[in-house]
């Protein structure tokens, strides 16, 4: 396969995967607004996804699936639009300060770096210039995808998700080169367990002091202004904290910087008033924020072109024009982070802010939310190659990511612990308990954070244990595990060899992506390239209108032995690539469940069943209905179930199998 995947390279894989995993378009709007010769309303066509219809309906000729579908690689666009923006945004900005030069070296830590970008380019990139070229490679895909939306030109459902899965692939490579230039760059941990556990919440910073707080997920502005801090010995003399993905980045970089929280508790902190300064960088910002600071007398400095806001560009101003301006303005876009950092840190010691900065007094300390273990980045070959015979036999039950945005409604955290778990923690806690290595990641590390569970477990990448791999971009270190998983089990080169290695991963490695909570086009990008890649991802409620899942069928779990090349049939493992659960108590045991792998050992089957039965069974009092699928001979039936299973077996008339050396290839 040659270097740099183009849009149809992995068309076979796609439609192979579309073949056993059946699109289903879920939202509910069904009028194009696309064209001037619009709107119009397309539509049901004669297609495996309908059980009939005209077809047509649209002025461009396109049926309601095509339609549909068409949204969903705008959505994936979208998606892995702002990942990769962000990526760039932050590149240029490192190679301004260190050079392109500069170096990416692991050391002994891992053999290959970047295990997405060697898989889809077959680089091994050197330093962040070379990374830079991988985004001018995204920058171009995603162009060639955005064209495909365009008025008459693609119409088929089947072509439309397999380019929204080759978004998603690119929005993978986007996070995993942004987090390496960062942590290569400016020094971040480098996939050391026993990082640092940092308290985090509203109480960690000491208002009485001058406070510049960051929102965003470029934390490049954030290491300036801890330079300038240092540099000038102000430390002491004022606080810089941040929310969502930046300050998650800023705590790897930079010691003394504090974390208020996640998105979530966005509008609270900005209402509180304790910010004297807001800095914006892009994404997750709420278009509120400039209303909202007004109201409590707090600056806003803009400093990317995608988050103008109607604000005055002061980049080319000289600064202490630029300082006139701010305070008597309250706003401002400056686009050089180093001259931002200089106006946000001379603003607030200055006499003249002083004077005119009357910060509210009405805020109270709470205790601490929680305890963060600071990302800690990559997986190390070392851990890859302890744990990965475990998880492809199954022996592990499974690899748990956690990511996404938690809803408001969950609590922002800022005011103390309370008495609830969040959701996010709920899901931690209940498979560490059950033997699963759990991996968190963004404001959903956040979330898991309100309260001990990083203290009391280690941060190695094995059974029972809780890695923090960073903000939102570090996803891409999972997906490079699973990756590295089949590279090392499979003896098989990276350097595009992605279906090999695909097809690896959807049959033996049992891993398996949670995105609870708020919902962004991020996040289904990002979730889109998991499963093309082979890993099941869960979605919370509030994707259920959202757009698309992919369902297993019944009729197709059928795959090729690899021994004898015969095709035989197998169980739903993993039953589905793109879904969703209504509640706690529903994603739990489906979780569990999309763990399952047709190379399961009868012992790792055991294991897994056991935890879906129980988990199933703590709320519906019964057996799950659809036990039968997964059980391939009697030794597959976990101890002390044994009566119930036999009987549920006996009812669906059940045949025993065999378990093959399982490929889709």
């Amino acid at each position: 396969m040659k270097p740099y995947l183009d849009i149809f390279d992995l068309r076979d894989w796609d439609l192979t995967l579309l073949k056993r995993y059946q699109p289903i378009f879920s939202k509910s709007n069904k009028t194009c607004h696309l064209c001037a010769m619009g709107p119009c309303r397309p539509t049901p066509s004669a297609t495996p996804l309908t059980k009939g219809g005209r077809g047509g309906g649209g002025k461009c000729g396109i049926d309601e699936i095509g339609f549909k579908a068409r949204e969903i690689l705008l959505d994936a666009v979208i998606g892995a639009s702002g990942h990769t923006s962000h990526a760039v945004r932050l590149i240029e900005n490192l190679i301004v300060r260190f050079g392109k030069e500069c170096r990416i070296d692991s050391g002994m830590h891992t053999a290959i770096v970047t295990p997405n970008a060697t898989l889809i380019t077959g680089c091994e990139p050197k330093n962040i210039g070379e990374l830079r070229n991988i985004l001018t490679y995204i920058e171009g895909q995603l162009n060639h995808l955005l064209s495909s939306i365009n008025f008459g030109t693609e119409a088929s459902y089947e072509d439309f998700v397999s380019k929204a899965l080759h978004a998603g692939m690119l929005d993978n490579l986007a996070m995993e080169v942004a987090d390496i230039a960062q942590i290569y760059a400016m020094n971040m941990p480098k996939g050391e367990s026993n990082s640092p556990i940092v308290a985090i919440g509203l109480e960690t910073v000491d208002t009485s002091k001058p406070v510049i707080l960051i929102i965003g997920h470029n934390s490049s502005i954030a290491h300036e202004i801890m330079h300038i801090v240092e540099e000038k010995g102000l430390k002491d003399k004022i606080e810089v904290c941040g929310l969502c993905c930046a300050a998650s980045d800023s705590v790897r970089h930079s010691h003394g910087f504090k974390i208020i929280g996640n998105q979530a508790s966005q509008l609270e902190v900005i209402q509180s008033g304790i910010a004297d300064v807001i800095i914006l960088d892009t994404q997750c910002i709420r278009a509120d924020v400039v209303l909202e600071a007004r109201k409590v007398d707090s600056i806003v400095i803009a400093t990317t072109q995608e988050m103008a806001l109607g604000l005055k560009d002061l980049t080319d101003t000289a600064l202490d024009e630029v300082l006139e301006y701010i305070i008597r303005n309250w706003t401002g876009i400056i686009l050089d982070k180093k001259k931002a950092a200089e106006a946000a840190v001379k603003i607030v010691i200055s006499e003249q802010w002083s004077v005119v900065r009357r910060k509210p007094t009405s805020h109270t300390q709470d205790p601490a939310s929680g305890f963060l273990r600071i990302g800690r980045g990559p997986i190390r070959d070392g851990e890859i190659r302890g744990i990965a015979p475990s998880i492809v036999m199954g022996e592990i039950p499974g690899i748990i990511g956690i990511f996404g945005c938690p809803e408001e409604k969950q609590g922002s955290g800022i005011r103390g612990q309370g008495s609830e778990e969040s959701t996010h923690q709920k899901i931690a806690k209940e498979f560490l308990n059950r033997g699963y290595i759990v991996s968190t990641g963004g404001c959903a590390s956040m979330d898991v954070a309100k309260g001990d569970l990083f203290k009391n477990n280690p941060d190695s990448f094995d059974s029972r244990n809780l890695t923090n791999l960073g903000s939102c971009v570090s996803a891409s270190h999972l997906i490079g595990a699973c990756i590295k998983i089949a590279q090392i089990m499979c003896h098989r080169k990276l350097e595009n060899n992605y279906k090999e290695i695909a097809d690896y991963i959807i049959n033996r490695v049992g891993a398996a992506v949670i995105l609870w909570g708020a919902f962004t086009q991020k996040a289904f990008s990002s979730a889109l390239g998991m499963a093309r890649l082979g890993i099941p991802v869960i979605f919370g409620p509030m994707f259920k209108d959202y757009g698309l899942y992919l369902i297993g069928q019944d009729k197709y779990w059928q795959i090729k032995d690899a021994r004898l090349g015969d095709t035989v049939p197998t169980g739903p493992a993993p039953q589905n690539l793109l879904c969703f659960a209504e509640t706690i108590e529903e994603l739990l045991p489906l979780a569990a469940k999309l763990c399952m792998r047709p190379n399961d050992t009868t012992e790792g089957r055991k294991t897994k069943l056991k935890n879906c039965i129980e988990l199933y069974a703590a709320v519906n009092r019964v057996f799950p209905p659809d036990i039968h699928l997964f059980i391939r001979s009697n030794y597959d039936i976990p101890e002390g179930f044994e009566q119930e299973i036999c009987r549920h077996l006996a009812i669906n008339e059940w045949r025993p199998a065999f378990i093959p050396d399982p490929t889709i290839l």
